[in-house]
Order: C-alpha cells, then sequence, then structure tokens
C-alpha cells in the first residue's frame, strides 16, 4: 500500500515539476495588440462633402445625359495605407462604382445613367484587419432638354417676342453670331424660314457647341430668319433670330502705336511701317495726299484685295524729317486723312 501511495506521490511531484518549468516560457508568450483603428473620412475640404444625419453626402455628378466622367475621393483616416474597400449595403447610382482601391483611399467614378438619390455603405479594410464603415449617398439629376441659346453671355443675343435678337452688324464689316446649344452637343442646322443678310453665311456645323452665322454684310435692312436642326444627341432643335444691318461706320484713319510721328528709319537700312483704319467698306486704297515719302520709300500692297497700297517700305536714300499726309478710299468713295512725319537718321 505505501509502495503505491509512493509511486502516486512521485508521479504528482513529477507534474508539478514539469508545470513549473514550463510556466515561464508560457509566461512570456503575449497576445498580438490589436490592429490601429481606421476611419471613413467625411470633409468639406478633401472631398467636399457634407455629414447629414451621420451619411456622407457627396457632391452630385453632372446630370445623366451630360456624358461626362464622375471622380470622387473617399478619404481614409490612414491615407496610403493600402485598405481595400468595398459596398457592403445599399445601391451605387447606375453607371458608377466604388473601386477596390485607388490612390491614397478609393473613388467613385463611371458615368450616370439614371437619375435619383442613391445611399450606399462603404466598409474599408486595413491590411492589419480593421474596419471602418460609413453610408454615403449621391444625388443624380437629369439633364434639361437641349435648347439653342439666346442670352448676353453665351451669344449677346435678347428674346424679343420669341425672336432672338443677334448683335447688330453694319454694311463692310466682317461679322460673327453664335447659334448655340445648351448642351454643346454640337448637330446639324439649317436655316428653314427667312433669310439671312446678304454677305453672310451659315454652315450646318461649327464645333462643339453648334454653329455661327459670319461674313461681311453688303446691305442695310433687318433680316429674320428660322434655325432647325438636330443636336449630337439626336434631339429637334428650332429658334428664329433677327440680325439688323446698319449702314457702314464713317471712314478713319488709325494711328499706330507710334501715333502721327511714325518709327523713325536709318539710310541704307530696310523699313516698313503699316497704315490703319477703321469703319468704311472693303476694298480700300490708301495714297498719298500732301507731301512726299522719304526718298528709297514706297506704298506697297500687302493684304490685297481689301487693302491696297496699306504699306510704307523700302531702304530710305536721304536723311531727314519728311511730313506727308496719307489719304484712304473705301469701295462706296468715302475717304479719310491723316497727316504723318517721318525721321530718317543717317
Amino acid at each position: 500500500m505505501r509502495k503505491g501511495m509512493m509511486a502516486v506521490l512521485v508521479a504528482a511531484g513529477s507534474l508539478l515539476a514539469v508545470a513549473a518549468g514550463a510556466s515561464p516560457a508560457l509566461a512570456g508568450k503575449k497576445p498580438p495588440p490589436p490592429p490601429s483603428p481606421i476611419q471613413l473620412l467625411c470633409s468639406q475640404s478633401l472631398m467636399g462633402a457634407t455629414l447629414v444625419n451621420g451619411v456622407c453626402v457627396l457632391p452630385s455628378p453632372p446630370p445623366v445625359g451630360a456624358a461626362n466622367d464622375y471622380i470622387q475621393p473617399l478619404a481614409v483616416s490612414n491615407p496610403g495605407g493600402g485598405d481595400t474597400f468595398k459596398v457592403i449595403s445599399g445601391t451605387v447610382p447606375p453607371g458608377l462604382s466604388v473601386l477596390p482601391q485607388y490612390g491614397s483611399g478609393t473613388i467613385v467614378s463611371g458615368v450616370v445613367t439614371q437619375a435619383g438619390t442613391f445611399v450606399f455603405t462603404v466598409r474599408a479594410t486595413s491590411p492589419q484587419g480593421a474596419t471602418a464603415t460609413q453610408a454615403y449617398s449621391i444625388t443624380v439629376t437629369s439633364q434639361p432638354p437641349d435648347m439653342l441659346l439666346c442670352d448676353l453671355s453665351s451669344n449677346g443675343g435678347t428674346l424679343v417676342n420669341g425672336v432672338c435678337v443677334l448683335p447688330g452688324a453694319n454694311i463692310g464689316q466682317g461679322y460673327e453670331a453664335f447659334i448655340i446649344t445648351s448642351h454643346e452637343s454640337g448637330g446639324t442646322f439649317a436655316v428653314v424660314a427667312g433669310s439671312l443678310p446678304p454677305g453672310m453665311t451659315m454652315p450646318a456645323s461649327y464645333g462643339a457647341a453648334g454653329t455661327i452665322v459670319a461674313g461681311t454684310p453688303t446691305q442695310e435692312g433687318t433680316f429674320t430668319f428660322t434655325v432647325k436642326g438636330t443636336d449630337g444627341q439626336g434631339q429637334p432643335l428650332q429658334q428664329a433670330y433677327s440680325i439688323t444691318v446698319d449702314p457702314p461706320l464713317p471712314l478713319a484713319v488709325v494711328l499706330p502705336a507710334s501715333g502721327s510721328t511714325l518709327s523713325s528709319g536709318t539710310v541704307g537700312v530696310s523699313y516698313a511701317q503699316n497704315f490703319f483704319l477703321s469703319g468704311g467698306v472693303a476694298p480700300y486704297t490708301w495714297s498719298v495726299a500732301a507731301g512726299h515719302l522719304p526718298p528709297g520709300l514706297a506704298l506697297v500692297t500687302t493684304d490685297a484685295p481689301a487693302d491696297n497700297n496699306n504699306q510704307v517700305a523700302g531702304t530710305p536714300a536721304t536723311a531727314g524729317t519728311f511730313t506727308f499726309t496719307m489719304k484712304v478710299t473705301d469701295g462706296t468713295g468715302q475717304s479719310a486723312t491723316q497727316q504723318f512725319s517721318l525721321t530718317i537718321q543717317p
């Protein structure tokens, strides 16, 4: 009996010894620290967003039909930390998606295809296993129907009794007026009623905004015409316009930057100076009405057939100060004069 007891006591002592020997090693093993917490941010400065009742309201994308990309960042408290992102509930606006990872966080991107207010929740997960969630809201609007614009800021027009009155023109002066679509989607257009002022034309299309009425009017009066067409999205458009063409502006000589005293020249060095005008009706012709040009200089044409003899050029041969009067005559017989002086240095 005693021998059995002794055996049990010895075995128990051995187990205690083993346990006692192992306890320092067990005591040295500590549980790993928890991952650093992360947070999905909702910041006006970082992402243009506003927190409303716990939902992060993101900026609205371009309206449905605008066909413009939407790129909206979602910011996290540890930018560049390698977090991944996933939509875990709700609905992202059709046409948009939340990327699993992008840059220092992620983005919502795409082209919207449906109007409405959409709420969805995103979960961010750090490489260490920390998670954070945030509900977001995006409101998508429908693009209003395309239309031909008529206002001072877009094409200088004023709407009067349904007619877009475009800026006035003058006989003999180059003119441009724009037929602009509100969606700036281009298209093709034609004049279907009335008539443009003589001397002006309108191409079927001109750039992404619409088309243009351009040219040099040749007849005085008010001209009303209707433009009809289809924009680049297939929507039909129509608008009546009018342009009033006034008589020619008075013809005048415009002084160069140096004034009536022209830039000086030097004997033996080539020289050129243009003359300038405003108003009148092309073609224009310049001539010396009084005095004479410095020897070695003559009138030459650089802008035929609209502006003839519009430059004095050559190589001066004689030093001195020369005074002469230039005369310009336009296509209707109007004329204007201006006296100039030109000094030729030795």
